[in-house]
């Protein structure tokens, strides 16, 4: 079965589980071939679709391979990256809090403070 038949230009992914886990969404993806290959990773980095444009045919197995590393390559770069950044909004969040946290503290300590003054 030819899962690329009649999506034009390049071909469309041909995955369509039901998403039941977190992890189960297209994470990264990454190309080669100017397209004709595209790789896609879930959000576990575990492999989730080949996308293959009919036109790779044209393409050497040599040039196959190496789009097939660079679409990996890209895809995993991504899912770092992904990973990265949301390790980075994960400790923005935890200085927001602690800043605020500490403000409150503050406050309530200059209060006590000034009320211990006025005795």
């Amino acid at each position: 079965m030819d899962h690329t038949q009649g999506h034009g230009e390049h071909a469309q992914s041909t995955h369509t589980a039901e998403f039941s886990d977190t992890a189960d969404y297209i994470a990264s993806t990454g190309s080669g071939a100017d397209g004709l290959v595209r790789i896609e990773l879930d959000g576990n980095g575990r492999l989730w679709d080949v996308v293959l444009d009919p036109q790779i045919t044209e393409l050497t197995v040599d040039d196959l391979r190496t789009a097939l590393f660079d679409a990996i390559t890209e895809a995993q770069a991504g899912l770092v990256a992904e990973h990265r950044t949301d390790y980075e909004n994960a400790v923005a969040d935890v200085n927001t809090t602690a800043e605020r946290r500490f403000a409150e503290i503050s406050a309530a300590l200059h209060g006590l403070t000034a009320r211990a003054v006025t005795r």
